[in-house]
């Protein structure tokens, strides 16, 4: 219940300050649908939301929400990230987030660096940083993702997400198409591989994603992606290393 009041609370107040605010640069909200077909119990449902507001010396501060759901395990997680984002150029960002998971009536920080740079035909964005996983350890978070447009509407997309503590480590893989409408939604549809290595369990699941979305504003949603150690895993396959 909580997530999802978080979620909705977080979404009105963009949408809400968004209308207002003429530094409002972009907002983005979507679902992402994951299932392992291999394994009955693995997959689930992360519903998002962010917003970007634009700073004088070419600042800006931008705000995502996740709630998480996974078909077996924990179901009240949810996340709450800022970003603090300096544009060197037109084509390059850099940035520093900071944020919070929360799992049940726990919370674990994250913090790290990031850049995103946009080449024209697509964009790249790479992070990292430190957190605490589900069973409250210290872990390395990492990713890089990159696009591709291959004509006006459709394009690929690759992902890599990670992190890595004393002992274990957990990352997953993800590529896949989308399809854009003309200042409309966009969809996806990915396979990836999510990995877990915890001492003597060892872990490989292939899944397949579905992903829909939404962007508006001047730049067409933010500049970053999410972040978080439940956005590594996708599937509920590694939530407690």
């Amino acid at each position: 219940m909580f997530n999802k009041v978080l979620l909705t609370s977080a979404l009105a107040l963009t949408a809400a300050t968004g209308l207002q605010a003429q530094g409002f640069s972009g907002a983005e909200i979507g679902i992402d649908f994951t299932d392992a077909p291999d394994t009955d119990d693995l997959g689930g449902v992360s519903y998002y939301g962010s917003g970007e507001f634009a700073l004088p010396y070419n600042l800006s501060v931008a705000l995502d929400v996740s709630a998480f759901n996974f078909d077996v395990g924990i179901s009240d997680i949810s996340n709450i990230t800022a970003h603090i984002i300096y544009g060197i150029d037109p084509n390059t960002s850099v940035g520093f987030f900071f944020g919070q998971d929360f799992v049940d009536d726990a919370e674990s920080e994250i913090l790290g660096g990031e850049i995103a740079y946009d080449y024209g035909l697509g964009t790249f964005e790479a992070y990292l940083g430190s957190g605490s996983d589900g069973a409250d350890e210290d872990v390395t978070l990492y990713g890089f993702g990159a696009s591709y447009a291959l004509q006006s509407a459709f394009g690929v997309e690759a992902t890599i997400d990670g992190y890595s503590g004393e002992g274990f480590s957990a990352s997953a893989f993800e590529i896949g198409g989308f399809y854009q409408l003309d200042q409309g939604p966009k969809f996806g549809v990915t396979l990836g591989q999510v990995n877990l290595d915890a001492g003597d369990v060892e872990d490989d699941e292939w899944f397949f994603g579905l992903q829909a979305s939404i962007a508006v504003g001047p730049n067409g949603g933010t500049t970053f992606g999410r972040r978080g150690t439940f956005q590594v895993v996708k599937t509920g396959v590694a939530e407690t290393p």
